[in-house]
């Protein structure tokens, strides 16, 4: 179980970034950040299972999240092409 802070993307539709620590991009990548655009902060999430999630499970979604210090979700991934 943790909490996690949601960022919606100024630059695609239906694009959330997942990020334990609020405010810190450090660990993804330039190109990710570059296509999504400025993080805008949404809300604080807490991964316990209880809440039902768009892609996932929140098990998924917090070994994401602590393996790669971030999680990057698209509803549509056929619209992040660079």
């Amino acid at each position: 179980m943790m909490w996690c802070h949601v960022y919606r993307s100024t630059k695609k539709e239906n694009c959330y970034l997942y990020t334990e620590m609020e405010g810190d991009f450090s660990s993804i990548p330039t190109t990710i950040l570059s296509i999504f655009g400025t993080p805008v902060y949404v809300m604080k999430v807490l991964l316990d299972g209880k809440r039902r999630l768009a892609v996932g499970t929140s098990a998924e979604l917090e070994e994401k999240i602590r393996k790669d210090g971030f999680f990057l979700q698209m509803l549509h991934e056929d619209d992040f092409k660079v």
